[in-house]
């Protein structure tokens, strides 16, 4: 209930977003992902279909990522990265 998705961002169908979590502007979160816990999706984020964004993850601005992909808890993206499809990122790592 106290997630924020600002008016700019875009999210599919089926998409779950969690408490306290946080998507800005220009973000586009597609279809059947999950947005958990206190996670941040930065300004103009791509995240494909069938995505799982776990708690505390942050993703930084302008990074894409691919279908089916794991970002696990307390991990980070540097800015402007494409990941590719169906990675796995593990907890509480940087992808560069």
């Amino acid at each position: 209930p106290r997630a924020y998705v600002s008016s700019y961002a875009s999210i599919g169908e089926g998409t779950i977003i969690m408490h306290d979590a946080l998507i800005n502007a220009s973000a586009s979160v597609h279809e059947n992902c999950i947005i958990n816990t206190k996670a941040i999706i930065e300004h103009d984020v791509v995240i494909s279909k069938h995505c799982h964004v776990s708690t505390g993850a942050i993703v930084n601005g302008e990074v894409t990522i691919g279908e089916g992909t794991f970002v696990g808890s307390s991990s980070t993206t540097k800015e402007g990265i494409i990941i590719k499809k169906n990675s796995f990122i593990k907890a509480g790592s940087v992808a560069k």
